[in-house]
């Protein structure tokens, strides 16, 4: 089951969700001093949302998922970018599809044509190739 958490429920519990950020944040932000502090400001100011995923069985935090709209500037599309996602465990394939099939929802709420993400985890692409995703393209980054 996936949960968006309220802003307050953001800041009691940021030491948690900073450390699953810190360690799933996509290579566009690794470089910015004061990413976490601008994180956390966009997280309490309703421009990324945080989610939680809670295992059914055994009630335990799963993963922790974290949100924001990306809009092309040229074709005016929007999407549901998954800006970083932290596994604890293995997840299964019912909450991988429970989750997406939230995200989903909210995304096409909220004007959004797809969900899109950074990752180099191959278990999350095998997840999305699962659900009809595409992981053909690659972020490439040159560094300046």
């Amino acid at each position: 089951m996936l949960i968006k958490l309220l802003s307050e429920q953001i800041a009691r519990y940021w030491d948690v969700i900073k450390y699953a950020v810190e360690e799933s944040v996509p290579p566009i932000a690794n470089e910015n001093y004061d990413k976490m502090n601008r994180i956390l400001e966009a997280l309490l100011n309703g421009s990324m949302d945080c989610w939680v995923s809670v295992n059914d069985e055994n009630k335990k935090i799963e993963a922790i998922v974290v949100t924001t709209f990306s809009e092309d500037y040229c074709s005016g599309v929007r999407n549901l970018l998954i800006y970083s996602i932290f596994g604890y465990n293995e997840i299964s394939d019912k909450s991988w599809a429970e989750g997406f099939e939230t995200l989903s929802k909210w995304a096409k709420s909220c004007g959004c044509i797809r969900i899109i993400a950074y990752t180099d985890v191959d278990r999350i692409k095998e997840v999305v190739n699962s659900i009809g995703g595409n992981t053909r393209y690659s972020l490439v980054s040159i560094p300046l």
